[in-house]
């Protein structure tokens, strides 16, 4: 099974067997249908470019060799603060553009109106300096020096409340996604 990435035909039906999957695990972790769209296209175009690698013989193991590809195009997309479009430049991949339909499909499937209020009120139960680092770090995309001179506290402090604020979002709305998950 190592070599039916290889095969134009067989990538297709890799893609159909998995597109939905990428695109929901993108949806529920951007909150963003169209930034969900973007990226599954990226990394199936990552996978086409780089599938005569692939050395698995399961279609588990291409699979997981899939979702490691998407996890750093999600990291990209975070870190950058944009989705890189070079590669599907140079393969010549159009970007699907989704109607409004289409995009609320998207957030339908994903739950994400259930997510974003979750969030909501997670945010609401951070204390004010937990929220306000959070905000300036990771909405912001301030540097820690800058937080912490807008808060007027030590770079350190800055960090730990940001860790905080993360570490008090992150076990809640994992739960939230896994019920969303299980619920579909």
């Amino acid at each position: 099974m190592s070599g039916f990435l290889a095969d134009v035909e067989a990538f297709s039906g890799f893609y159909r067997g998995y597109a939905r999957s990428v695109l929901l695990f993108f949806a529920r972790r951007t909150l963003d249908p169209e930034a969900a769209l973007d990226l599954t296209a990226e990394t199936f175009a990552q996978a086409f470019a780089s599938r005569m690698s692939f050395r698995g013989g399961t279609d588990a193991e291409a699979g997981a060799w899939l979702f490691v590809i998407a996890r750093r195009q999600l990291a990209q997309y975070f870190e950058a603060g944009r989705v890189s479009r070079e590669l599907l430049g140079r393969l010549g991949v159009e970007v699907p553009r989704a109607d409004r339909e289409e995009l609320e499909r998207i957030e339908a499937l994903a739950g994400l109106g259930a997510i974003r209020v979750a969030l909501r009120e997670q945010l609401e139960r951070l204390d004010v300096g937990q929220r306000q680092a959070l905000w300036l770090r990771v909405v912001d995309g301030q540097p820690y020096t800058v937080v912490a001179a807008r808060l007027g506290i030590s770079e350190q402090a800055a960090r730990a409340r940001v860790s905080r604020a993360l570490r008090g979002l992150a076990e809640p709305l994992a739960a939230m996604a896994t019920s969303v998950e299980e619920e579909r």
